[in-house]
């Protein structure tokens, strides 16, 4: 084999309770998905140790070595001495909107890595050390995923969303939005737990009642835009901000139902609008 191509789904946070900190760093307890939305990855394999990377689509506007695909790559080499790659990334998930497309990305160069080369050891410890999304990214799937998000636990339940995306024109910086939260001092009560329990009894109703985001608030005071879009969506239905913004989705259990969303909204947002649903 001398190269693969290899999806990179994005995830949304479904619910996001902070439960505190530990160490300097918050902890999480987080409803999470995979989403249909995906950057595309082509690795190829070189004739040397070098590492080239190449941006199609969204670009993510950093330089080649700043590049955390560039980054994995690197260590990868580092850590099984295989000879270097040629890394394409088509991308379609935009870049600080909370969708963990650097993450993403990073799963999907290790996934890949390891297969091209035929790789037996597991990449976990360095996907660990890459980021905190990370591991969970190397299988996706519907997962609570708590502390720094190197706990996950696996959902005993189907969802079948269609989600209806709106950007931002900003991106909102996770360091800045958890900054303003500690800056807030708010606490809110947690919908996690509770969430998976309606879930996983079949109750979808209850259980779209309890999406919320404990980063909201700071986020939408660092990029006011977040909240008119949350409250376009909130018209039309069960919406919520993923991650750390800026992107807030529309969920909705039908096509039917997406699709009446997007033709309400698309003469005020057009471009701005993303449809996907989970997978």
């Amino acid at each position: 084999m001398k190269k693969i191509k290899i999806d990179a789904p994005a995830k949304i946070n479904l619910t996001l309770d902070i439960t505190g900190t530990d160490g300097g760093y918050h902890q999480l307890n987080s409803l999470v998905t995979t989403i249909a939305l995906k950057d595309v990855i082509t690795i190829k394999k070189r004739s040397d140790n070098k590492v080239t990377i190449k941006e199609k689509g969204i670009l993510s506007g950093c330089d080649e070595k700043q590049n955390n695909a560039y980054k994995t790559a690197v260590a990868f080499i580092d850590e099984f001495k295989t000879c270097g790659v040629d890394i394409t990334i088509n991308k379609s998930i935009p870049v600080g909107g909370g969708l963990g497309g650097s993450s993403a990305d990073i799963s999907a160069v290790l996934n890949g890595m390891k297969k091209l080369f035929g790789i037996e050891k597991s990449v976990v410890p360095l996907s660990k050390a890459l980021g905190s999304d990370t591991t969970y990214m190397l299988e996706g799937g519907l997962k609570v995923i708590s502390g720094r998000g190197e706990n996950i636990t696996p959902v005993n339940a189907k969802l079948k969303l269609y989600l209806l995306l709106i950007t931002a024109e900003s991106s909102v910086s996770a360091g800045a939005c958890y900054k303003r939260f500690d800056e807030q001092g708010v606490t809110y009560p947690p919908v996690t737990e509770n969430a998976v329990k309606e879930l996983e009894i079949g109750n979808k109703l209850k259980f779209l009642s309890l999406l919320k985001n404990d980063l909201y608030p700071p986020a939408k005071s660092l990029v006011p835009q977040i909240e008119q879009n949350l409250l376009s969506l909130k018209s039309l239905g069960c919406a919520f901000m993923t991650g750390s913004g800026s992107v807030v989705v529309g969920a909705y259990s039908s096509k039917k139902q997406l699709n009446k969303a997007y033709k309400t909204l698309y003469p005020t947002y057009t471009n701005k609008l993303i449809k996907t649903k989970t997978i």
